[in-house]
């Protein structure tokens, strides 16, 4: 049997970067991610999604320094393997980025139920509850997993995904025209900051979830038509768009809040609070456009993580079973686990402690792994650039901007540990402990992060590929 493979080259520039502003998702995060860093930061939100954007820039071009030299299906933790050529290493951070991709799964689905739950009771139709919101769940918690399931990858990121991306960010720069009526305020953007460092680092870090979301196109590395050039662009056309889009409607939600900042905090979704005071036409339309933004956002993280699970598989560090793929070349096995584990994790979770409580907790471990799977990565591309370079020294830059965002990913998590909740923590102890176990008796009989793809999407060895590309250079 020959080594299970994607589709190859079926997609283009246009659907690396729908697969980039999906797991971004701008109006998505605002009212997601976003809304978690508002539980911690209040009105210092703004200054936290400015920093936030300002370092994930220099992740974006990290990543670039990997994504213009190698491409594969298994993103982030094949780079890790080229980088330091260690399989605990590569690894490991194959199952952050996993559970990065899956927790944040169960964070936007809570963020629809919390949307919708928000909407009904300002209306005053409350009493619809009991039998509207099960209904959204169960919708919320099935629709990616059945979209990614069920339809071409490039039909999926080419129609709905692109359409629902454009619309966030018209919408969120709708808002930001709103907020300057009343006048710029620059008051928060500057000191004094009411939150503690504490606080503003977990927000800042929880933001950066959707702003590195960018990089996921990465995991589409095997089936892109010249994967190094077309990844590259997809993730920084998304960066610049879904970025600013985000700093602007942030700012825009903090400025036109009427509450008072104090309010700010206790908001269970102070977006659509806030564009309920405008009418129901208005709250119902932001409303419609986020829900199917999160839900997008799921389209994408579920095919990242379906392909990390496909792609160690092929790499005999994953059962075997997840190798299989459809009549679509997508991997549905890898697909079906994944929408399974959000389903898991969200009903228990939300089971446990509430939505508004799950939703917290959650998020705040996602931007933990979000943020260590940075800070791995990042440190790793100086010893990419060295192995790679054929100068006697390589570009300073492509070693300085990586050490610096290493640096300021080392300073967001030491900072925001001071603040993490005791059951964040338990969650993500029982990752660590389930990725021990995984490696100890799977993990490390294979090579994970071995197999990348040339630019004819030949899936070959990183050995075979880097011998082959340095007899062009010579």
């Amino acid at each position: 049997m020959g080594l299970a493979k994607l589709n190859g080259a079926a997609l283009s520039l246009k659907e690396n970067y729908a697969q980039a502003m999906a797991v971004t998702a701008p109006l998505g995060s605002v009212v997601s991610t976003t809304t978690v860093a508002v539980a911690y930061a209040g009105g210092d939100v703004v200054i936290a999604t400015l920093l936030a954007f300002v370092a994930s820039a220099l992740w974006v071009y990290t990543l670039t320094i990997y994504s213009r030299k190698l491409a594969s299906a298994g993103g982030y933790y094949t780079f890790v393997y080229a980088a330091y050529r260690n399989r605990a290493i590569a690894f490991s951070e194959a199952i952050i980025e996993l559970f990065s991709f899956i927790l944040l799964n169960a964070v936007n689905v809570i963020a629809v139920y919390l949307m919708t739950s928000t909407i009904l009771r300002s209306y005053g139709l409350s009493e619809l509850s009991p039998y509207v919101l099960p209904l959204v769940l169960s919708f919320s918690l099935l629709y990616p997993t059945a979209a990614s399931f069920l339809t071409d990858v490039r039909k999926l990121l080419s129609s709905i995904v692109l359409v629902v991306a454009t619309l966030e960010v018209l919408v969120l720069f709708a808002l930001f025209a709103l907020s300057l009526t009343k006048g710029f305020r620059p008051e928060f953007l500057f000191p004094p900051f009411e939150a503690s460092l504490g606080s503003i680092a977990l927000a800042f870090m929880v933001i950066m979830v959707s702003l590195d979301g960018v990089g996921t196109a990465t995991y589409l590395g095997e089936e892109t038509k010249s994967p190094t050039s077309n990844v590259t662009r997809g993730m920084w056309l998304a960066f610049i768009l879904g970025g600013l889009s985000m700093i602007l409607g942030t700012y825009a939600m903090v400025a036109l809040w009427p509450y008072g900042l104090s309010a700010l905090s206790d908001s269970e979704q102070p977006l659509i609070e806030l564009v309920a005071i405008y009418g129901p036409l208005p709250a119902l339309l932001v409303f419609l456009i986020a829900t199917k933004s999160l839900l997008v956002s799921n389209v994408g993280t579920t095919l990242a993580a379906a392909r990390i699970f496909f792609n160690l598989a092929r790499e005999n560090a994953a059962p075997s079973f997840l190798r299989s793929t459809n009549s679509h070349g997508q991997p549905h096995l890898a697909t079906l686990l994944t929408g399974l584990l959000t389903v898991i994790i969200t009903i228990f979770f939300t089971e446990a402690f509430g939505y508004r409580e799950a939703f917290v907790h959650l998020g705040v471990a996602t931007g933990i792994l979000w943020i260590l799977g940075r800070a791995i990565n990042s440190a790793g591309a100086p010893l990419l650039v060295v192995q790679m370079s054929r100068a006697a020294l390589p570009p300073a830059r492509d070693v300085l901007i990586p050490l610096t965002a290493t640096a300021l990913n080392l300073i967001g998590l030491v900072i925001s540990a001071m603040d993490m909740t005791l059951v964040s923590t338990a969650l993500l102890g029982s990752i660590g402990v389930l990725t021990a176990i995984w490696y100890f008796f799977m993990g490390r009989f294979g090579i994970p992060g071995e197999l990348v793809v040339d630019d004819s999407n030949n899936v070959i060895r990183l050995e075979e590929y880097l011998s082959n590309l340095s007899r062009k250079t010579v």
